[in-house]
């Protein structure tokens, strides 16, 4: 398996980070505009076994996928996994971690597996990290205006 972390200082409150980000509408306000992240099915907000399904462009195709919130403790840590989609396996933990008085630390891990087959010589996992690694930025910096 392979992992990925990325992370961002803001001057929020865990309650008010973890609020706005199982906002499915804000996950949208936050997503790069090149990934071209669509939902076909979404609750309003996220909650442990709610289930989100979603078009993503990537690597030149559109691709389908359903994640399942299987972690959910408040306002502390969340954590989707795939449950069919793009990738072989895919998990993306998101934890909120105060770190001073209204300051807090979000910390994106990603536990991942590239696809099988013939698309798994093209996304590879050094251009998974890439994609990710300027997913993250854009998503972080988001998050910086947004908290700011």
């Amino acid at each position: 398996m392979a992992n990925f972390e990325a992370s961002v200082q803001l001057t929020a409150t865990p309650e008010q980070v973890f609020e706005f980000l199982i906002d499915t509408d804000n996950i949208l306000k936050i997503s790069p505009p090149d990934a071209g992240l669509t939902f076909t099915k979404k609750p309003d907000k996220l909650y442990k076994g709610a289930t989100i399904e979603f078009r993503i462009q990537g690597f030149g195709q559109v691709q389908e996928g359903v994640h399942e919130i299987t972690v959910f403790d408040e306002p502390k840590l969340f954590t989707e996994k795939q449950i069919s989609g793009p990738l072989k396996h895919y998990i993306h933990e998101h934890e909120i971690v105060p770190s001073g008085e209204n300051q807090v630390t979000v910390i994106d891990r990603l536990e991942f597996q590239p696809p099988g087959g013939l698309l798994g010589f093209i996304v590879t996992e050094s251009k998974l990290l890439d994609v990710f690694d300027e997913g993250f930025y854009h998503r972080h910096n988001k998050l910086k205006e947004i908290f700011s």
